[in-house]
């Protein structure tokens, strides 16, 4: 059995996401300790609870320590099930965040998977539903014989109350466990991950608000907002959307991500809060992805903490804007089960490499 200290590095939820997929993906019991021990409230959340309960019923798992505020979870997995699963987060439980920790495993599952998510699709400490399917999802998208994710409501803090819907038909007829034999199916199926860039192709902006703020015109100023700072940059316009909806509570996010030519996403996502304008909400979104371009890097500050497991299985590398704690704590995760130097962090460089 694996152990992991969750205090290690940044010692948040992360740490408990990555290394339940893992143990689910790779069929290796795990115990994890010192759960967010750290935080303001330690251990297990109502989030946290439905990740291990869900993948509890995913992997046919044995699990010790599944309850609210629990510092030390077992999680011993068995086979893995397709099926229907139906879970509600409760209040605004990041809903992207969860989709994360399910995500690879059920890519990995034989069969048809099909996961109903009620909780939070835009609130603060997780991204926008918009980042998680247009950024984070793309890469993804060639592996299964079906990947869909369906936003049928969305949910703001604090009531929440979004929907979403992930639909996935791996196309495996029988579990890969192998390390080497997942890398192989992935790299077949076209996931690769070299750090290299190229020029924008297209530039996306998605400017979204409960309907209750549509007279205060707090869509279209969100677009100014970031219109106005992106007209400096001397990249693409983008491709703008413009969206009015009904929630239970009232909130707003803009999201926007940039694809080059050689096929690299990269996004940023801002949220609206009570005394925050509009245009700066949007300038901060447009503001954090120009920053990250401009580093050089060919993936955004976010999206390299959810690519490492994957680049853990394929090799290659990836060029971040910053090394963040969260990255670090991921590649960290990673080797536990993988084996220690499997990853290379070249610090001038601000690359992320592995070699499998």
């Amino acid at each position: 059995m694996i152990e992991i200290d969750g205090s290690y590095g940044e010692g948040g939820g992360q740490i408990l996401r990555t290394a339940l997929a893992l143990s689910c993906i790779l069929g290796v019991p795990v115990r994890i300790k010192k759960v967010r021990v750290s935080r303001e409230r330690p251990g297990l959340r109502r989030q946290h609870l439905w990740v291990v309960k869900t993948l509890k019923d995913i992997c046919s798992a044995k699990v010790e320590g599944a309850r609210i505020g629990s510092q030390e979870v077992t999680f011993v997995p068995g086979d893995l099930r397709d099926g229907v699963y139906e879970v509600n987060l409760g209040s605004a439980g990041s809903i992207p965040l969860f989709l994360q920790a399910v995500l690879p495993v059920v890519l990995l599952t034989p069969g048809e998977v099909d996961i109903t998510v009620v909780g939070g699709t835009e609130v603060p400490g997780g991204p926008t539903v918009d980042w998680f399917r247009f950024v984070y999802v793309p890469y993804l998208r060639s592996v299964p014989d079906l990947l869909r994710v369906e936003v049928h409501q969305r949910g703001y803090t604090p009531e929440g109350g979004g929907r979403v819907r992930l639909l996935v038909r791996s196309g495996l007829k029988e579990r890969l466990r192998d390390p080497k034999e997942i890398g192989r199916f992935l790299k077949e199926r076209g996931v690769s991950f070299k750090g290299d860039r190229g020029s924008v192709k297209r530039v996306h902006l998605i400017s979204v608000a409960h309907e209750f703020l549509r007279e205060r015109k707090v869509v279209e100023r969100q677009v100014k907002g970031a219109l106005d700072l992106w007209s400096t940059t001397g990249l693409p316009h983008p491709e703008t959307y413009r969206q009015y909806v009904r929630t239970i509570s009232v909130g707003t996010s803009v999201t926007m991500w940039i694809e080059d030519e050689l096929g690299n996403v990269m996004g940023a996502d801002s949220l609206g809060k009570k005394g925050k304008p509009a245009e700066v909400v949007g300038e901060e979104c447009a503001r954090k992805l120009y920053e990250d371009w401009s580093s050089g890097a060919n993936v955004d500050r976010h999206l390299a903490d959810h690519l490492v497991l994957w680049i853990a299985f394929t090799g290659g590398s990836i060029r971040v804007p910053q090394l963040t704690g969260h990255l670090i704590t991921n590649v960290w995760v990673c080797e536990r089960f993988l084996g220690e130097g499997v990853f290379r962090v070249l610090g001038k460089e601000k690359v992320i490499e592995a070699v499998v």
